[in-house]
């Protein structure tokens, strides 16, 4: 088979409660019978009618024979690729993203090894840059990532690649975060709106949106409207540059991003599920790219350390908070600024603070009549 791919193997790998809760989840009725070592269902649509016949029983002589058989009939009644119910049905609890790269010298299914450390490394660049826009929006991204979004990424899985251009598919499953960012594994069993609301669903439905939204703006000529979707906090450079990376191959590979949402999971899904960027739109984003770096490097950075902390002291009220700064200027004198973090920050800024450690801040400074300086953050980290 191709890639030496044995599909029979891999189809013997299906859970059968799982396949059984998805073929009820995606429509298919249970057709009363004797036989205890097989569950029947039934399905129709327009195209016809349809009946499978699914294993329970794993010492059956042709258990694996008859997996793959079911697992093709429901293919042909959804009307999609074999290998593409097979991901789904292997990893059910999972929204599965995928990034097509259509270019002539890559039809074959393979990609020079360059361009392929580039494509998988953007690739999770851009889902870290989504994670980190839902837990904690903002115009940079710096430092090191937070626990729950290197866990999010850690559990994340690529698929097999797909022939015909080169397509990758990067398996999301499903996991939520609580208040204190505690990371959560979820599974088929846990309840729908849960998994609704999950990190999961909330990140791969923020990369479609962005995705959607950039692509809006280019064919409408807003360019002014990419850079001000970050000053908004609702897409960060961060995403924009992973974004560029994928689509810079001199060639003009052009770029498509699908979606194939958990079919257990119907709630809270975005509604744009294939978006393609075709080579043209490198220049008008990478513009993006370079303006938003411009500011970055135009805007006030400063390194010191935290000599006051300020907020509310009720955990479930905090929303953000104030920190004064002591740094040195150009002219290496003393300074101090007060910085308005946001809730997650003051966090990192009571560690900080607590274990005598440097920061770095980057954002907007201004002075008041009486000449103290005050600063919106926009980028923090630590220096430890």
């Amino acid at each position: 088979m191709q890639y030496s791919v044995n599909y029979f193997d891999l189809a013997e790998k299906i859970n059968t409660l799982l396949f059984s809760r998805y073929l009820k989840d995606t429509g298919w009725e249970q057709f009363p019978s004797k036989k205890t070592k097989v569950k029947v269902y039934q399905y129709e649509n327009m195209k016809g009618f349809y009946q499978v016949n699914l294993p329970v029983d794993k010492t059956l002589s042709d258990y694996k024979e008859a997996m793959y058989r079911a697992v093709q009939t429901v293919a042909e009644a959804e009307n999609r690729e074999f290998q593409s119910i097979l991901l789904s049905l292997l990893n059910p609890s999972s929204d599965i993203l995928k990034i097509r790269l259509a270019n002539p010298n890559i039809e074959s299914g393979n990609i020079p090894f360059d361009d392929a450390i580039r494509v998988y490394d953007n690739t999770k660049k851009l889902l870290a840059a989504a994670a980190q826009d839902v837990l904690h929006p903002r115009k940079y991204h710096q430092g090191r990532m937070e626990d729950a979004v290197s866990k999010f990424l850690s559990e994340c899985r690529f698929g097999q690649t797909e022939v015909g251009s080169y397509v990758i598919s990067i398996v999301c499953p499903f996991a939520e975060v609580d208040e204190q960012e505690e990371y959560q594994q979820l599974s088929i069993f846990s309840n729908e709106e849960k998994c609704a609301n999950s990190l999961t669903r909330k990140v791969t439905s923020r990369v479609m949106e962005n995705l959607y939204q950039i692509k809006k703006n280019v064919d409408e000529d807003n360019m002014d409207e990419l850079i001000s979707q970050t000053e908004k906090c609702n897409i960060s450079s961060n995403f924009y540059e992973a974004l560029m990376n994928l689509n810079e191959n001199p060639e003009g590979t052009d770029v498509e991003f699908m979606a194939e949402w958990s079919p257990t999971v119907k709630n809270e899904q975005c509604s744009h599920n294939r978006i393609l960027f075709s080579h043209d739109y490198y220049e008008p984003i990478k513009a993006t790219v370079n303006q938003l770096r411009k500011e970055k490097a135009t805007a006030t950075k400063i390194y010191g350390r935290i000599k006051q902390l300020d907020s509310t002291p009720d955990l479930a009220q905090r929303k953000d908070g104030r920190i004064t700064v002591v740094y040195l200027d150009a002219n290496n004198r003393s300074k101090t600024a007060i910085v308005r973090v946001d809730k997650s920050d003051y966090d990192k800024a009571i560690t900080a603070h607590g274990k005598g450690y440097f920061i770095e801040v980057i954002g907007k400074m201004t002075k008041s009549a009486n000449r103290k300086a005050f600063m919106e953050c926009e980028a923090f980290r630590i220096i430890d």
